[in-house]
């Protein structure tokens, strides 16, 4: 298989998420970086992106150079990945789209739901292009393990879904108008940001985490959605209770103010036969309670997790985590695109999943402010 050609959009200097998915890209020698446009000071753009190996006449002013100039060059980019803030995704993904360049793109899918209907209609059209989003956690080994759990009804019809998310962006620090755009940035913008910046950050990831395990949908919500303060006006915190569309009801926390809190992403799904829990922080392992009957601690590609071990690149009690699962991602995309195989399952997150989660959101949104349940 040769390694395809690959550019990227945002991801600069001081950039973590860039430097993740740049990492990812390469883990298994599936792609090529070749071209970008990493920030708008066009300076710094060729800077990086000469210090990363790409040659100068390839870091580009903005995303439209790199599109057209690449579209017409031999041996231009095959595939192009965003890495910039939410409410731009639709804009940037469309363009690449309608010049049949595949697409991987960080989450979430689009800043609102308008966004996200305009881009999935675009996707829709276009039979040539593969779409991934890099919702990552989906690609853990012990998340995919619990997902065939699932389908194989271990645990029966699911009943209750709780899921969380919650961290801390100020580290402790006392937030005020005077200093909050120093700590907060572009996610004080709701133009950039998207619709509901906790949401659209990392409350994506945990609906998604719903969604994708369970195989469920949501069908209607009520949503509490908390400004930092009434001089900081941005989004975050959340507490949804949802209703799914086959009876099973959800609770869902996200939160950027949960002091001390340390990324802590938790997924419990309990079911009429049993409950299944992961915690992102112990990635590995997988708590298995059936309703009669001792707990059990399912280990990565250890006997009965068998199936997990598809996902994994290292044996057994040793940590695997999460630039291994965000290289799942890239490297299953890999293999769409350079597949004959169509009947072949695939387990990264697409548009449709983007979608949903769009839906979500704006159901949250609209939930919050009238007080009152939504459909969705």
């Amino acid at each position: 298989m040769k390694k395809l050609r690959l550019g990227i959009i945002g991801g600069g200097p001081g950039s973590w998420i860039g430097h993740v998915h740049r990492i990812a890209s390469r883990f298994d020698d599936k792609y090529e970086i070749v071209a970008g446009v990493f920030t708008r000071n066009y300076k710094i753009n060729q800077s990086f992106g000469t210090s990363i190996g790409i040659k100068k006449n390839r870091c580009y002013k903005n995303y439209k150079d790199l599109c057209f100039f690449e579209k017409n060059i031999k041996k231009g980019i095959q595939v192009v990945a965003i890495m910039t803030p939410p409410g731009s995704h639709q804009e940037i993904a469309e363009l690449f789209i309608k010049n049949n360049i595949h697409v991987i793109s960080d989450k979430p899918f689009a800043g609102s739901l308008s966004q996200a209907k305009k881009l999935f209609k675009t996707i829709k059209k276009n039979k040539k292009i593969i779409y991934g989003l890099t919702h990552n956690y989906s690609a853990y080994p012990m998340v995919r393990h619990a997902k065939k759990l699932i389908e194989d009804r271990k645990i029966g019809d699911v009943e209750y879904i709780n899921v969380e998310y919650v961290q801390d962006w100020s580290n402790g620090k006392k937030i005020t108008p005077g200093n909050a755009k120093k700590v907060f940035k572009w996610k004080l913008d709701k133009k950039i940001a998207g619709v509901s910046t906790v949401l659209n950050e990392i409350g994506s990831h945990a609906y998604h985490l719903c969604n994708y395990m369970t195989g469920l949908k949501g069908k209607s919500l009520f949503a509490d959605i908390k400004q930092y303060s009434k001089k900081i006006k941005f989004d975050t915190n959340a507490q949804v209770f949802i209703n799914y569309e086959n009876g099973a009801k959800g609770l869902f926390w996200a939160s950027t103010t949960a002091k001390g809190g340390v990324y802590g992403l938790r997924i419990r799904i309990f079911g009429s036969k049993g409950s299944l829990e992961w915690v992102q922080n112990k990635p590995g392992y997988l708590k298995y309670n059936t309703a009669n009957g001792a707990t059990k601690i399912l280990e990565r590609g250890f006997n009965e997790s068998g199936f997990s071990k598809k996902f994994s690149r290292i044996k057994y009690g040793h940590p695997e985590g999460y630039l291994s699962a965000f290289s799942n991602l890239y490297k299953e995309i890999a293999s769409k695109i350079n597949s004959n195989k169509s009947k072949r399952r695939f387990y990264f997150p697409t548009a449709y999943e983007g979608l949903l989660t769009a839906k979500f959101i704006d159901g949250c949104v609209k939930s919050s402010a009238r007080k009152k349940w939504v459909t969705f």
